[in-house]
């Protein structure tokens, strides 16, 4: 008898333990692509107006659980950054980014944390362009999901000189940029999945 009892407690343990485990949350990551709709834009200013250039294609591949970007990396063609005004603006931002040794801006995400404020994400990970690689933190906001996607939006102010760029000069030197520029972003991932998906998750 007492070794029947033992084998039912057993038999009621192992149950349960599948039933929590059946019953729990499983958090499973899926892969997201940028899609078509996202920009980047920088903006700056010179001592005789603002400017922008604005990156017309780039890529990334993000790993997301629960809404939240895990790790991922993002690459902008130094090239397809264009301001849609100036070509001489174009060459100026193209030669301080030295596109010829260092063709690609790339962004490597390390992890995410929930901001101060709700719908807010601190998204941590190495910026690497021109000369220079440094790690940087930027605050965006989520928005969404709807449907298979999620957007991402804010901005991220830098130094050029930082990233050992020399901020550009024209006109023998009447024109001169300042070093301070803020880059805007607005994301929108899309899932890979197909079929019997897992929730992407709310936003925090």
């Amino acid at each position: 008898m007492r070794k029947l009892s033992l084998l039912l407690s057993s038999v009621v343990l192992v149950i349960g333990s599948l039933v929590i485990g059946f019953l729990a949350p499983v958090h499973a990551q899926e892969t997201f692509l940028l899609a078509d709709g996202s920009t980047i834009r920088v903006d700056g200013a010179s001592n005789r107006s603002d400017w922008s250039v604005e990156a017309t294609t780039f890529s990334g591949s993000f790993q997301v659980s629960e809404g939240v970007p895990l790790s991922g990396t993002m690459t902008i063609p130094v090239r397809d950054m264009k301001s849609g005004r100036s070509l001489i603006m174009d060459r100026l931002m193209h030669s301080a980014f030295e596109a010829e040794a260092h063709p690609d801006i790339t962004f490597t995400l390390d992890s995410a944390a929930p901001g101060a404020e709700e719908g807010w994400w601190v998204m941590s990970g190495q910026l690497r362009m021109a000369n220079g690689s440094q790690p940087v933190a930027v605050r965006l906001q989520q928005q969404g999901p709807a449907g298979r996607t999620i957007r991402y939006t804010g901005s991220h102010d830098l130094k050029m000189t930082d990233y050992g760029m020399t901020p550009p000069t024209a006109m023998f030197g009447s024109l001169h940029t300042q070093d301070e520029v803020t880059i805007h972003f607005d994301l929108l991932l899309a899932s890979t999945c197909e079929g019997n998906c897992p929730s992407i998750g709310g936003s925090r």
